[in-house]
Parts: C-alpha cells; structure tokens; sequence
C-alpha cells in the first residue's frame, strides 16, 4: 500500500472514537481545500463540492457553524443578496478541537 494512503488512514484513524461530527469534519476540510485555491465560497459551490452529503445535510451543518459563530455569511458591496462563507470568531477553536484529536488529545 502506498505511504500516502498509509499516511491519510493513520490521520483519520483518531476520528472513529471523536466526539466530533465527521460531517463537520468534512465541511471544514472542504472549505479549507477550497480558500486555499480561490478567495470566495457561496453554499452552492460547497452543494456541488461534497457529493456524499444531502443539500439540506449541508444547509442544516452551515446553519448550525453560523449560529456557533464557526462560520459567517458576508455580502458583497455590488449587490447584498450574494452570500459568501467566511471563518467566523469560533472558526480557530473548531480547528484546535481538530488539531487536539490529531495529536492523541481528548477534547472536552
């Protein structure tokens, strides 16, 4: 088996026994992927990005980050009814809960 594979199994493998949602998991990975190639997201570009998840799985785990304050909506200056997602005040400390399974450590 490829070291890469080996690698992404031994990474994920702390996630089975995680008091953390794997589909947020997913979410986050995806933006992440998807801010670090172009600047701006709206829902749809994560709809059409995670095939595996139902749009309203999405919509409900989004509306959920957005009440948390892990992720924000922002509008453009041009016209107030195009939405992007940003990383909220509460983005960072998802990632350490992340960082924290990661390293072996429980969270809280």
């Amino acid at each position: 088996m490829p070291i890469r594979i080996i690698n992404f199994l031994e990474a994920i493998a702390p996630l089975a026994k995680a008091p953390i949602d794997l589909e947020n998991v997913l979410i986050i990975s995806f933006l992440e992927s998807y801010w670090n190639r172009k600047k701006n997201i709206q829902v749809n570009d994560i709809i059409d990005g995670i095939s595996n998840l139902s749009a309203s799985t999405i919509h409900r785990r989004l509306r959920k980050f957005r009440q948390t304050k892990v992720l924000i909506h922002s509008s453009t200056e041009q016209d107030n009814r195009i939405k992007y997602i940003e990383k909220g005040p509460h983005y960072e400390n998802f990632l350490n809960q992340i960082v924290k399974l990661y390293d072996g450590k429980s969270i809280p």
